[in-house]
């Protein structure tokens, strides 16, 4: 499957009603067919377009991609908080933030949470949601 065909596959669930849910049985398909790591950049860049989705609590999507927890992921979502930091990304930032105990790897994943606060890039949203980041792990 190709990063175009994922953006696809997300924009075509975007206006169901319930995208928490379409998003589960879409990323439940992912695993089935082996979609792996080729699926993170692109779902990505759907969060960035689509902020204001309601993608859940922190939703499949936030579980699918953290199944790439180092192999690849973390680098993936600091691209993407460059680009353009969302809510959701901040958050997912900070879960990556807290499951890191190596010293300078976590002062350079709070370095990038400094920076998708102050990004231009970033809406008031994403913003907020790092800065109320940082402040816990001051």
């Amino acid at each position: 499957m190709t990063a175009e065909d994922v953006a696809d596959q997300l924009e075509q669930i975007l206006l169901e009603q319930e995208f928490d849910t379409r998003s589960a049985e879409l990323t439940d398909k992912w695993v089935l067919e082996g979609i792996g790591l080729e699926a993170v950049e692109p779902t990505l860049r759907f969060m960035e377009t689509h902020p204001n989705v309601d993608y859940g609590m922190p939703g499949a999507l936030v579980h699918f991609l953290e199944r790439f927890y180092q192999q690849g992921y973390e680098e993936r979502l600091l691209e993407s908080l460059r680009r353009q930091p969302t809510a959701l990304t901040a958050w997912m930032l900070n879960r990556v933030i807290n499951g890191t105990k190596e010293p300078e790897l976590r002062q350079r994943l709070v370095a990038a949470m400094r920076a998708a606060r102050s990004s231009p890039a970033a809406d008031d949203n994403a913003k907020q949601a790092a800065d109320r980041f940082l402040q816990r792990l001051a």
